[in-house]
């Protein structure tokens, strides 16, 4: 899973920058079709990794594989539409835009959300690092509100959003290197031995 990993920190560094960028300068960038993209193959590749030490929970691999498979399409078209200098926010932007956005965080939510299931059911990562990828589905909300918590007391939208999203992109790299570096030596023995 090492290139899933690579993917997905690769894809998490682009919401960092975005986040880091919006507090050091005001300037918020569209970097969030990359994570989409990045992300979306990363689990992808997560999805044929585990397909191969899993038996009993291969529907759950086949929808978070779908998932990813929905988040990399429509990840694809966000940065089509980005690279033609369309954002959701760009005036007169056809809805296609924002729902490409909104098509890839269901698609990511979905994947992690199945993918996270089969690594702690095989425990195909080392440890309580299991449990990251479904933890960090949990921990997303509470990033944001502490962020907005953080931001409102300072008085600065951007601060609000930047912190936001360094924060996101932070754990996502965290769950990158995870899946790259922490990934169980045998998944498939230790699964049978479990059962």
């Amino acid at each position: 899973m090492r290139v899933a990993g690579a993917l997905v920190a690769a894809g998490a560094a682009a919401m960092l920058a975005k986040g880091v960028l919006l507090i050091l300068t005001g300037n918020d960038r569209s970097f969030t079709p990359w994570f989409g993209l990045l992300v979306s193959v990363g689990f992808a590749v997560t999805a044929i990794a585990l397909w191969r030490s899993a038996d009993r929970v291969r529907p759950l691999i086949v929808l978070g594989g779908a998932g990813a498979a929905v988040g990399g399409s429509a990840g694809v078209i966000a940065v089509v539409y980005l690279l033609t200098g369309t954002i959701p926010e760009t005036p007169g932007a056809s809805d296609a835009v924002g729902f490409s956005y909104a098509l890839f965080s269901a698609g990511i939510a979905a994947a992690v959300l199945c993918l996270g299931i089969v690594i702690v059911r095989n425990r195909s990562l080392r440890g309580s690092w299991r449990w990251l990828p479904v933890g960090l589905l949990v921990a997303q909300l509470p990033i944001f509100a502490a962020a907005g918590a953080i931001g409102v007391g300072i008085g600065s939208e951007e601060l609000t959003d930047g912190l936001g999203l360094s924060l996101t992109g932070a754990a996502w790299m965290l769950l990158g290197y995870v899946l790259a570096e922490k990934q169980h030596p045998a998944p498939i023995e230790s699964a049978v031995r479990l059962r």
